[in-house]
């Protein structure tokens, strides 16, 4: 069951006003690469730059 009207609504509302997309450049084939591999390990490419922006953040980079 999907989320209702209201619902999504909500959501988006608050994503607009407490989000950002930070991003970069890369090539297609690395990009299809990493995305390849995300999926292999059962991750997300969001998920590995958010942990890699953390450490940079935390100073273990």
């Amino acid at each position: 069951m999907g989320l209702t009207d209201a619902q999504r609504r909500a959501n988006n509302k608050y994503i607009s006003k407490n989000m950002t997309v930070l991003g970069c450049k890369v090539r297609k084939d690395y990009a299809d690469k990493v995305r390849a591999k995300c999926k292999e390990d059962g991750t997300t490419v969001n998920a590995i730059l958010k942990r890699a922006l953390d450490e940079y953040m935390e100073g273990d980079a």
